[in-house]
């Protein structure tokens, strides 16, 4: 699983919820431009992206994985406390496949990930 949040806190948290999972093969990134290096090299299961980061935000990198010169992971989860429901038609046309609200709860995250299996 690929994280890309900008937020040490917020990575930190999401990488515990996901160790609670059993989830442990985790890479984080700081922002879409590390991410989309990353996603150069490798493929993941699942990208969990931030929205608002430095450098390449998350619209930026739903942008760059549609033109196909990077390894696109089988789900994007986009997480953001910023999106309003007008844009989640976009993000998906942008090619994410599940939005979550933050801030979110473990059992919020686990949902996503169930639900996108």
């Amino acid at each position: 699983m690929l994280i890309a949040e900008d937020d040490k806190a917020t990575r930190d948290a999401v990488v515990a919820m996901l160790e609670e999972f059993g989830i442990t093969d985790v890479v984080t990134t700081r922002n879409g431009e590390e991410a989309l290096k990353v996603l150069e090299e490798q493929q993941f299961d699942t990208l969990l992206l931030d929205l608002m980061m430095p450098k390449v935000d998350g619209y930026e990198v739903l942008k760059e994985l549609r033109k196909g010169k990077h390894k696109r992971p089988h789900r994007v989860i986009v997480m953001s406390a910023h999106a309003q429901p007008a844009e989640l038609d976009g993000l998906m046309e942008l090619g994410a496949d599940a939005f979550m609200p933050k801030p979110f709860t473990s059992n919020d995250l686990e949902r996503v990930l169930a639900d996108n299996d």
